[in-house]
């Protein structure tokens, strides 16, 4: 073993200070720790970005969320079909407390809101200008229900938004 010493500011302290008791080693210890998770990390972010992984844990953590295999995913719209009235109703209403959530967390740019949904896969983002953009589907077979979701979710918007569904696409204006 390579002994090193290391300079810390009061803040870097006050943070293996807050986690000694919780991990019950030494300083050494918990450095030794952290620079796993640091390598860990770098690892996982080869494979998507912080930003992204911040998003996951925040879908998933609270339970609101799940994932789903997009063969399923397909499946599912091609099971519902037309649907009924009362589903896409339902659908519609989601999308408006969605709205109202996202409110409530400060997310109020409409390029910031469709680059957060996009990491639930439902969709690739393409900004065509700072008023328009085209959400290409992952599953065609879910153009209701993702225009149905917006349609709710824009209903009460500050801004006029229009929804276009077109084939494996939405496209959305600012208008």
């Amino acid at each position: 073993m390579e002994r090193l010493s290391v300079s810390l500011d009061k803040e870097s302290l006050s943070i293996i200070e807050k986690y000694l008791p919780k991990y019950q080693g030494s300083k050494a210890d918990l450095i030794r720790r952290a620079l796993h998770y640091l390598d860990h990390n770098e690892e996982v972010q080869k494979k998507t970005s912080m930003e992204n992984i911040d998003a996951y844990v925040e879908f998933l953590a609270n339970m609101e969320h799940v994932m789903v295999d997009i063969a399923i995913w397909k499946a599912i719209f091609t099971e519902i079909g037309k649907g009924t009235d009362e589903f896409w109703d339902e659908v519609f209403k989601i999308g408006g407390e969605h709205q109202t959530e996202y409110f409530d967390r400060g997310m109020k740019n409409i390029s910031d809101i469709l680059k957060y949904i996009e990491k639930t896969n439902v969709y690739k983002l393409n900004i065509d200008s700072p008023n328009s953009y085209t959400l290409i589907l992952a599953v065609s077979e879910s153009s209701k229900f993702v225009k149905t979701f917006f349609e709710g979710f824009f209903n009460k918007f500050p801004r006029k938004v229009e929804i276009v569904e077109e084939y494996k696409k939405i496209r959305i204006r600012v208008i």
